[in-house]
């Protein structure tokens, strides 16, 4: 097998897996590989798979004479540098000397690192790359790499982490992993309006003659974004027994990270209530959404066995009381 090196450039995204590329960017890397590649095509889809065939299984025409649902098709490397790179078999580029960037995260105690520029396979959803057969080409331009993560799905491991620390706590614990664990729940509660999934609701006027259960609806149009959103519902938890103020609540279908990305600030929000209570006045705010695949959730430090965290407690004694 001939390798070759070459130097090609490809398209990428304004940030990793957001699937838009408003500021056009251009990135460069080095191919060194096989000179020509047999990369797999899926038969219903004519989409890349992801897979190559080997020269021996090419060459006698095994491979395209099976009937399997694939075929495969014979790309000039030095030609279409960058789909041979898409498909690791048979050498692409060195991930090992890929320059990395660091990211600070809101709402989250771990950075968040990427090659810089991005990998070509993560700028570009390989096995969406269709091939022309009529035309023996493959259809550009090329779709862009689907997210690895959504905040729906963070959520639920942020929910399951949340209900494991509730059956671990016992008394018995040394004091500082009672502390650890703590810290690390009221983490894990205050994620998602930390991190810009959700409104971050405070009580700007509590009002007077309010009782615990009182259901408060906020149904401004205003924190919707004109889209088809739930309305937020405050339930009143606590008030001050002398004059009914509220002194606690909790809330529900506060999420925001499918209608409301860029941070914002609502002030007085209109809201109707079931409530004898009056002059209640509330505010919503919120961050910028933090794309949800750069969050690292932090482990149960009961169970903690992730490297990155037992390497470093520390994490968890600086998160907030």
């Amino acid at each position: 097998m001939t390798n070759i090196t070459k130097e090609f450039t490809y398209n990428v995204t304004d940030d990793q897996y957001s699937m838009t590329a408003v500021n056009t960017e251009i990135a460069t890397a080095t191919y060194v590989g096989a000179a020509f590649k047999n990369i797999v095509i899926d038969s219903e889809t004519n989409c890349m798979t992801g897979g190559t065939v080997e020269d021996s299984q090419w060459d006698n025409g095994e491979f395209n004479n099976q009937l399997d649902g694939q075929y495969a098709v014979r790309v000039d490397c030095d030609a279409d540098t960058l789909i041979c790179a898409l498909v690791a078999d048979g050498g692409r580029f060195d991930v090992a000397t890929w320059p990395e960037q660091s990211e600070v995260v809101s709402g989250c105690p771990i950075p968040y690192v990427r090659n810089n520029p991005m990998l070509p396979d993560h700028a570009i959803e390989v096995i969406e790359v269709r091939y022309d057969r009529a035309n023996a080409t493959f259809v550009k331009p090329y779709p862009w790499k689907r997210t690895i993560q959504d905040w729906p799905d963070l959520l639920k491991q942020r929910m399951s982490q949340i209900t494991s620390g509730d059956v671990n706590v016992s008394e018995d614990l040394p004091t500082i992993l009672i502390t650890r664990m703590a810290k690390w729940k009221k983490w894990l509660r205050d994620l998602p309006a930390n991190a810009g999934a959700s409104w971050n609701i405070v009580t700007a006027t509590a009002g007077t003659g309010y009782s615990v259960g009182d259901g408060i609806l906020i149904n401004d149009p205003v924190f919707k974004n004109n889209g088809s959103v739930p309305d937020i519902l405050l339930t009143v938890t606590s008030v001050n027994a002398g004059t009914g103020a509220i002194t606690g609540f909790t809330h529900s279908n506060a999420h925001c990270y499918d209608y409301q990305l860029n941070a914002a600030t609502h002030n007085s929000v209109f809201y109707t209530t079931n409530s004898a209570g009056t002059g209640a006045v509330f505010n919503l705010s919120k961050v910028e959404t933090v794309m949800p695949h750069k969050i690292t959730l932090l482990r149960n430090p009961i169970e903690n066995n992730d490297a990155y965290d037992t390497r470093d407690m520390s994490l968890y004694d600086a998160l907030p009381e």
